[in-house]
This record gives structure tokens, C-alpha cells and sequence, in this order.
């Protein structure tokens, strides 16, 4: 039997954070679930400015759930 939608793979995303340079003391983490790291990227930017916090991004990260482990992705917005 064939599948009756192509639908796009969706990914979840860890996005690895701090306060910024003269904060950097202990990392912080929020995870999407996106289609690609632009995406996950796009989110994590936008929920910063709703919620009035500045942060450096340091690293987008893609869940492979067969391997259980983190892959680095390199967005080209970062």
C-alpha cells in the first residue's frame, strides 16, 4: 500500500544558548521541532524578542533518534 501524502519530515532541534558574552558562565537549551535548523533557529529568535531576553547563540543541534545522539547543524543564518 502506498502513502497517500508526502509530507515533510519534521526534526527536533536543541538550540544551545547563554546570556551573552560577559554571561557565559552556564549554558541553556531550548528545543524545536522544525523542518530544517533555519527553522528551529527562526523560532528560537522569535520567542527571544516576545519575551524581551538578548542571548548568544552558540549551536543548532539535530536529534537523530537512531543514532541517540546530537548532530551539529550548521544554519545559514547563525
Amino acid at each position: 500500500m502506498s502513502k497517500k501524502y508526502n509530507e515533510p519530515k519534521l526534526s527536533t532541534y536543541r538550540i544551545r544558548y547563554n546570556a551573552g558574552a560577559d554571561h557565559a558562565a552556564e549554558d541553556s537549551y531550548h528545543y524545536f521541532t522544525a523542518l530544517d535548523a533555519d527553522q528551529a533557529l527562526k523560532f528560537h529568535e522569535a520567542m527571544m524578542k516576545r519575551k524581551n531576553f538578548t542571548s548568544q547563540t552558540i549551536s543548532v543541534e539535530r536529534k537523530d533518534i537512531y543514532a541517540d545522539q546530537w548532530i551539529q547543524e550548521d544554519p545559514a543564518s547563525l
